[in-house]
């Protein structure tokens, strides 16, 4: 398996943004370093050159390079770090016999709207299914029906009626069970998946190190077991995991037992395809 690594910065950044680079630089130093490559993430906030996506012209930056790095790749490729919006440039993965497994504490997929624009990463599965063309041109769009969300909580209604609406599969939290998403695949059709983690669907008291903490959630166990669950029988194409971000790196090695086990297990998944 191929590893790219997204959250290296240069010079001043966010508390946010040091937080995410070091829950990447703590992962990444589990990593085989020959099968690692490491993004650099832009300085400064970005510009959202009036689309409806807050700094877009840095997602713009990071989704390219990740997909260039990715597209070369000749074996499944995991990308670790960042927040959601480290998946967009990892879609470059998705065949149009992939399923796309979002395990998730929020669906990511808020609206788009130029008026008000929001964070990538809360709308991360918008701006794959469903986004205006001009925004990531590069990269594919991926059929509403090949996807399934799991382990969310607290969606807002209007948020989980566009989900109805684009006919995506969404599980909440209570209904996330390893036969419900394997079932969820299965209906899809797809012969390969591609997952994304996003470590807020772990409850709090399992990962430390994340940004904003939704109650309720799942512990290492069963996120292990949904993997295993969404690759059951299928090629994993590839992977992303993200939302690590620890409040110091001295307290990350607290949280990557966890997050380990996850990346065991997609590892595992892609020798078994």
């Amino acid at each position: 398996m191929r590893f790219i690594v997204v959250g290296q910065w240069q010079g001043s950044a966010s508390s946010r943004a040091m937080r995410l680079a070091d829950g990447a630089a703590a992962v990444a130093a589990d990593l085989p370093r020959t099968a690692t490559t490491t993004i650099d993430v832009p300085t400064g906030a970005g510009d959202r050159l009036d689309t409806a996506v807050a700094r877009y012209t840095s997602v713009l930056t990071v989704s390219g390079s990740v997909a260039a790095e990715a597209a070369v790749a000749t074996e499944a490729v995991l990308v670790i770090g960042g927040d959601g919006s480290s998946v967009l440039g990892a879609s470059v993965l998705v065949g149009a016999d992939t399923a796309v497994v979002r395990l998730s504490g929020s669906s990511g997929f808020r609206a788009l709207n130029r008026a008000q624009p929001v964070a990538a990463e809360t709308a991360a599965l918008r701006l794959l299914v469903d986004r205006p063309s001009e925004l990531f041109p590069d990269l594919p769009v991926v059929p509403a029906s090949s996807v399934v969300v799991a382990g969310t909580r607290g969606t807002e209604s209007a948020e989980a009626a566009a989900l109805d609406r684009a006919g995506i599969t969404h599980l909440d939290v209570d209904a996330a069970t390893p036969d419900a998403v394997r079932a969820a695949v299965e209906r899809t059709g797809a012969g390969s998946v591609f997952v994304h983690v996003d470590l807020d669907v772990l409850d709090p008291s399992q990962v430390d190190g994340l940004l904003e903490p939704v109650p309720f959630g799942i512990d290492g166990a069963a996120l292990v077991a949904l993997v295993q669950a969404a690759t059951d029988g299928r090629r994993l194409v590839g992977a992303a995991l993200t939302g690590f971000a620890p409040v110091d790196p001295s307290r990350a090695v607290e949280d990557l037992g966890v997050i380990l086990r996850v990346v065991g297990a997609l590892s595992t998944a892609a020798r078994a395809a």
